[in-house]
């Protein structure tokens, strides 16, 4: 791996697009949490934020690179393209909940090139290229050393549709979570903040945190172990032993 010289022009690109537009939703943020107690059309903000939100991240990214599709609708052999999810943890942001993320990769020939996940709310970037490591803010981050269940912490997307393997795990002492927000459940692995991540339901748009989790030093497949390359739903990501153990117990729960 070769030493990393800052941020390259790419991710300025994003970041830059992020940080923009990040700071006028955190304003929408404050205003959506002072409307959870009060009886106005809290729907109406919300779309409007969202949709304020999307629009100042494309016009960010089309101005600097304005022959870039942005989320095309096939990207197997596609070059260059933004991967874009203007907000991740809509619902959070709903409720007035503070964990959500905008989720940016690029893309090129059938490969992610480069991801950055940003929490506006935290003024938090996560991001990564090919072959040069992953960073949070200035800071190179590696996913968790924990190795065993009873000691790790696992986040999933549903509590439904995971129930006898939440239980089972639960069995091991495991630490699980529901975060509601997939984009920064991926970083959040990729920093070491929790140790692996299970998701039936992955949208193709918050694929930057799948290589940001490998350039951290982390393992993403989907449940059979082939590797995730952001076509795929389901997401098994962690560290390489939290990873491994749950790809062992989703063998054992699919098989029965």
């Amino acid at each position: 791996m070769q030493p990393y010289q800052g941020r390259s022009p790419i991710i300025n690109v994003t970041s830059n697009a992020c940080v923009f537009a990040g700071k006028k939703f955190l304003r929408d943020f404050l205003e959506i949490e002072n409307l959870q107690v009060t009886k106005k059309d809290i729907y109406r903000f919300y779309n409007n934020a969202i949709l304020n939100l999307e629009k100042s991240l494309r016009e960010s990214l089309l101005k600097a690179r304005p022959d870039w599709p942005i989320n095309p609708s096939k990207i197997e052999n596609q070059n260059d393209a933004w991967i874009i999810n203007a907000l991740s943890g809509k619902e959070n942001f709903l409720h007035g909940i503070p964990h959500m993320a905008i989720s940016i990769a690029s893309y090129n020939n059938g490969k992610l090139t480069s991801g950055c996940v940003y929490d506006p709310l935290r003024n938090e970037l996560f991001y990564s290229e090919i072959g040069k490591g992953a960073y949070l803010n200035e800071r190179r981050i590696r996913v968790s050393g924990r190795s065993l269940l009873n000691k790790s912490l696992i986040t999933f997307n549903s509590e439904e549709i995971f129930f006898e393997m939440i239980q089972k795990l639960k069995s091991e002492d495991a630490s699980i979570r529901i975060s509601g927000c997939p984009s920064l459940d991926l970083a959040w692995v990729a920093s070491g903040r929790i140790d692996a991540c299970l998701n039936t339901a992955h949208m193709y748009e918050d694929l930057a945190g799948i290589l940001i989790i490998q350039e951290a030093g982390g393992f993403c497949t989907d449940f059979e172990m082939s590797e995730n390359n952001g076509y795929k739903k389901d997401i098994c990501a962690g560290n390489p032993s939290i990873h491994g153990n749950l790809i062992k117990v989703l063998k054992l729960h699919n098989s029965k």
